[in-house]
């Protein structure tokens, strides 16, 4: 302040006394201003950095960043702690403040090591696909966690055809070239992928600090379909998560193709498995044979919408195969091996190969068991003297008690013992592992039916096939062709006959006349004398 131009220093007040003169006075002001001093340790910034002024009432902004694998330990203003925060604000100030900013090393991110991944096995729709869920053992809090996927590829040839398929090798580097991210970011999510395949998964964690964990255990595969579900009702290949009777025809009528003439139908061709489960990838091996059959059988149920309905007869206390057979056969003779099965429920597929001299008897054809049948069994031959059956019975049980399992009927080329036995007998459980089955031939068959039901001929059939039965004496016949699932579809005698031998043709259509669809149809012959079930194929 001046007073007659002379300063009275920074004063806010000046009081002229026993005024006697004129005088000037004179007031200048100045903005209050204070400093901000900023500082920061090893491994990280804070800007602005230094000492800066400010004015009083400014705001003045900072922001704090850790150098890379490093992260903000504490932040202290004035000396007091703000935790460990990336950014602060001073407002409003009216005096003078510090604030210093201190870092850590961040710490190691474990990797996981419990990925697993499994396939859904209910509960999918109908799209032909199923979920798979991934567990694993929970992070620490506030981390994440990434999921990815990749396939073993060249469904459904897998190992085969001209490009193979192979497990993907870990990966090395991140992001996983070749890997898709999933949307699981916690254990017990389900995955759905778009297509058909075998599925490897890997994982990483990323903690608070944004630190990436090394890439996790890889799983060691899942399918996302059920081997079996081959057709959706429409299309071959495709599938609706339900292994239905239309699937199991598809394979009977392709049943024994093997090498280059399973290519078309390569779809079928879903076992052995790497280690037999039902939920591990084929092993394609070009054959359409009883390794298929088993795996068809298994998946039938839980997997089928609804399960069929039969009658189960008391458990056996053992299960067993007996082979009843002629022990001599005169040249020009048609004679039968009759292979039957004892059954705890724990036998749900058996394939039985038989033996014979070849000089003396040639095989022809063959049919399936009545007590097979009854317990909603199939029958199907891959090789010539060679018999699979598989029990459908739609809950998981195996056969059970006993009775006629397959008959198997020879041409006698020249006379002579015919030497049956079994060669081969493979008995596998519900868990496709295998089962001790004892098997021997027990009995001899008588070498002529008087009352009798021959193989269809031809059979498989695209146009016409003739069924050939006699009679020993008058009676009633019946006879009657049955889809697999035990649909009537057809009526082709009913009523008396004299004793004698009948030839009838069926061109494959219902009662209406109307032209079935293409499969495995059981043709039931009912005497006085016995029962009698022939298998026969219908191709279109």
């Amino acid at each position: 302040m001046l007073v007659d131009g002379v300063s009275q220093g920074v004063v806010t007040g000046f009081t002229f006394t026993n005024v006697t003169a004129n005088h000037t006075i004179s007031a200048t002001f100045a903005i209050n201003t204070y400093t901000l001093t900023a500082s920061a340790g090893a491994n990280g910034s804070i800007a602005p950095n230094g000492v800066i002024t400010v004015n009083s009432g400014a705001s003045q902004a900072y922001a704090i960043t850790p150098d890379a694998g490093y992260h903000v330990a504490d932040v202290l203003v004035d000396g007091v702690s703000q935790g460990a925060v990336t950014g602060f604000t001073f407002t409003n100030v009216t005096a003078n403040h510090t604030i210093s900013a201190s870092f850590a090393v961040n710490p190691p991110v474990a990797a996981i090591t419990t990925l697993v991944s499994s396939q859904v096995r209910t509960g999918n729709g109908g799209s032909g696909t199923t979920s798979i869920t991934l567990t694993w053992t929970p992070v620490p809090a506030g981390s994440t966690v990434e999921v990815w996927r990749k396939s073993y590829g060249n469904y459904p040839e897998y190992n085969g055809g001209p490009s193979p398929g192979s497990v993907p090798t870990t990966p090395a580097s991140y992001p996983p070239a070749g890997w898709t991210l999933t949307t699981v970011t916690s254990p017990g999510a389900n995955d759905a992928p778009a297509t058909r395949d075998f599925w490897y998964y890997v994982a990483y964690v990323r903690d608070i600090y944004g630190t990436l964990s090394a890439v996790s255990n890889q799983t060691s595969g899942a399918l996302d379909y059920h081997l079996g579900d081959i057709s959706d009702g429409t299309t071959l290949g495709a599938g609706d998560n339900r292994v239905t009777t239309t699937d199991v025809s598809v394979l009977g009528i392709h049943y024994g193709l093997y090498g280059p003439a399973v290519a078309p139908y390569n779809y079928l061709d879903v076992g052995p498995t790497t280690n037999l489960a039902v939920t591990s990838r084929p092993m394609t091996d070009d054959r359409i044979n009883f390794e298929d059959l088993v795996l068809f059988a298994i998946n039938y149920y839980p997997v089928a919408s609804a399960p069929q309905a039969h009658a189960r007869p008391a458990a056996a206390t053992s299960d067993a195969l007996t082979l009843s057979a002629p022990t001599h056969a005169a040249a020009g003779e048609d004679i039968s091996a009759l292979v039957r099965f004892t059954g705890t429920g724990r036998m749900l597929a058996v394939s039985a190969k038989l033996a014979w001299d070849p000089a003396v008897v040639e095989p022809v054809s063959y049919s399936a068991g009545d007590a097979l049948l009854d317990q909603g069994g199939v029958v199907f031959s891959a090789d010539p003297g060679t018999v699979d059956g598989a029990s459908f019975s739609g809950n998981g049980q195996g056969l059970v008690g006993e009775g006629e399992f397959a008959t198997l009927h020879f041409r006698v080329v020249a006379a002579g013992d015919p030497k049956f036995g079994f060669a081969k007998v493979d008995a596998r459980d519900r868990n496709n592992q295998s089962l001790p089955v004892s098997s021997g031939v027990l009995a001899v068959a008588p070498k002529t039916f008087v009352t009798a039901f021959a193989p269809a001929m031809p059979n498989p059939f695209a146009r016409t096939t003739q069924f050939q039965f006699s009679l020993a004496s008058a009676g009633r016949a019946e006879l009657e062709v049955f889809s697999v699932d035990g649909r009537r579809v057809r009526t082709l005698a009913s009523g008396l006959r004299e004793a004698g031998e009948y030839h009838i043709e069926w061109s494959g259509s219902d009662d209406s006349g109307r032209p079935l669809a293409a499969g495995v149809y059981y043709a039931r012959l009912v005497t006085a004398h016995g029962r009698f079930t022939r298998v026969v194929t219908y191709l279109k």
